[in-house]
């Protein structure tokens, strides 16, 4: 992209702020919890946390823990500056995967602005205080190199296996990276397969070399701690049946909620724009549109990928279209009676322009940063923790001390790692490292299915804190249990 300049500064400059304003908010997400725990164990440790320490059903079993990086980041951060350094954190890395996807823009500065805020309202759905939003943030900047590489010939593939290098540490979302350096290659062998006449498919020169660095990409990704295992994580993931029945992020999108027919309206506009630019359409955006379209109509956990690809996509055929129309217009005003006045207008001088340019960006700076501290203050941050999390029983749990293993509700899993490290949980949010096996069994306890008592006597529990509207509560009541503690939220039974 050319160097911003004027007005179209101005726009990329209230555009990253306006993203910034919608990516400020507050950092609470239940996986959030075990993360901080997982990272404080690393800082005190000094090393990576490989085995499971934080439950009971897979104590010691290896743990890919593919986020280690990620973690000590996101504690380092909490333990400086609380939830307002979290909140920064998040709102930074998701102004950051927005920058580059601005920068692979084409068209002028308004279009650029009105594309980038459409990805941002889509991958606004998975902003949240957890490594994944870093992984969102390591997936743009590939593909900005990438970009680079394929349309402007600069060749920073050097960059490739670095960032792949770093992503493995980071996050899981590693894989991402890895199919769009598939969908590139292989976006590219199709340019040279459909020879279209207007086409300049990439030299097999450029071609061969982008795929050594791919390759070398492959194997950078094994510097962590989790050497080869960590190929293992996208199948440990994907393999887990109950992700899309139990886990919402897993599930494929509700488009009854407006707050996820972003979606929809970028691939309204993308089959719109292609339909009409008459602009053929480049191998490599037509396989990230599909493979990462697919991704995201499958889980809508993966909208955030599908955006950062997309918008670029749909930038360079929205411009060619409604540039053909504006011209079109053009023409048509020149023939209109004193057609050439209309639109018309004198250019405020330079320092006023400035002046109010600089009030507009500073006024939308302080409101950033106004919502960003308001949204992160302590006294919020605990009143939807306790509308969300079993904040008073665990405070009852941790002052009275009952005996006995703690069979909890998945959601609040990781909370309790992180309030009550005395008392390993049954299970919590890392679904990779429980598979089917464990999260099969917990629905079957707390649905009070055939067998639940001998389950919970396998495991030796003898205290549950779950939600008072489970089936497993009456069970529980019926078969002898006591109510120790009970509130509006949940319920802890012993025996």
């Amino acid at each position: 992209m050319k160097r911003l300049t004027g007005l179209e500064a101005l726009l990329f400059v209230l555009t990253i702020l306006l993203v910034f304003l919608m990516a400020a908010r507050t950092p609470l997400e239940s996986d959030l919890w075990w993360h901080l725990r997982a990272g404080q164990t690393t800082w005190e440790t000094g090393r990576p946390l490989l085995s499971d320490v934080f439950s009971y059903t897979r104590q010691g079993t290896a743990w890919v823990n593919h986020s280690w990086l990620a973690q000590v980041l996101f504690y380092g951060a909490y333990s400086w500056g609380g939830y307002l350094a979290l909140g920064v954190l998040v709102a930074l890395f998701a102004t950051i995967s927005v920058v580059f996807v601005y920068l692979q823009m084409e068209g002028p500065g308004l279009l650029r602005a009105f594309v980038t805020v459409l990805a941002a309202l889509m991958a606004a759905w998975v902003w949240s205080a957890r490594p994944q939003v870093i992984s969102l943030a390591m997936f743009a900047a590939l593909a900005y190199v990438l970009y680079l590489y394929q349309r402007r010939g600069i060749d920073r593939l050097w960059l490739v296996p670095v960032i792949m290098l770093v992503w493995s540490n980071l996050h899981g979302g590693y894989v991402l990276g890895g199919m769009l350096l598939f969908t590139t290659l292989g976006g590219e062998l199709l340019n040279h397969a459909l020879c279209w006449e207007d086409a300049e498919p990439m030299p097999w020169r450029k071609l061969w070399r982008l795929f050594l660095w791919s390759a070398l990409a492959g194997v950078a990704v094994l510097v962590n701690p989790n050497g080869l295992d960590t190929w293992l994580i996208p199948f440990q993931t994907v393999g887990v049946k109950a992700l899309q029945q139990f886990i919402s992020e897993w599930a494929s999108p509700d488009f009854h909620d407006v707050a996820q027919q972003p979606m929809l309206w970028m691939m309204f506009g993308l089959l719109m724009a292609v339909g009409l630019s008459r602009r053929r359409l480049d191998g490599v955006d037509l396989l990230n549109v599909v493979v990462f379209g697919y991704a995201a109509f499958v889980a809508r956990r993966n909208f955030g990928p599908f955006a950062l690809v997309s918008a670029p996509v749909l930038s360079r055929h929205l411009w060619p279209m409604l540039s053909g129309w504006w011209q079109r217009l053009a023409n048509l005003r020149q023939r209109l009676p004193f057609g050439d006045r209309l639109g018309t207008q004198k250019d405020l001088p330079l320092v006023v322009s400035k002046t109010i340019n600089l009030m507009i960006v500073a006024l939308i700076a302080l409101v950033a940063f106004i919502k960003l501290y308001v949204v992160t203050q302590p006294s919020l941050v605990d009143a939807y923790l306790r509308a969300g999390s079993p904040v008073r029983a665990a405070n009852w749990i941790a002052e009275h001390h009952p005996q006995g293993r703690l069979f909890n509700s998945y959601n609040w899993g990781g909370y309790l790692i992180w309030a009550l490290p005395e008392y390993p949980v049954f299970v919590d949010g890392r679904t990779d490292l429980y598979g089917d096996e464990i999260i099969g069994e917990w629905m079957r306890i707390v649905q009070a299915d055939e067998g639940w008592q001998e389950r919970l006597a396998h495991w030796q529990v003898n205290l549950i804190l779950i939600e008072p509207d489970r089936p497993l509560v009456q069970a529980l009541s019926e078969a002898g249990w006591v109510v120790l503690y009970q509130d509006e939220m949940s319920v802890v039974y012993g025996r």
